[in-house]
């Protein structure tokens, strides 16, 4: 699926993207899929300190979830 959008570019900008190539909707979906992607990166990097915040380790909360889960699934199935 595709969505048309209107956006407002600086005319440089634009003027320099048309040198490179013809297909100006391509290179604006692969800038915003370049954006988001750092987006994501940054977004992660800043959730680690939250770990060492924590009192348990990452193992314990990993092995109690699965404790969780098993307990879980036992009682859907009585």
């Amino acid at each position: 699926m595709t969505v048309k959008a209107s956006v407002t570019i600086p005319d440089d900008v634009y003027e320099e993207v048309k040198k490179l190539s013809d297909n100006f909707s391509f290179i604006v979906a692969e800038a915003l899929k370049e954006y988001l992607r750092k987006k994501k990166i940054e977004k992660a990097v800043g959730s680690f300190g939250t770990w060492e915040q924590r009192e348990e380790s990452s193992a314990d909360i990993v092995n109690n979830m699965r404790k969780e889960d098993i307990r879980r699934n036992a009682r859907r199935h009585r």
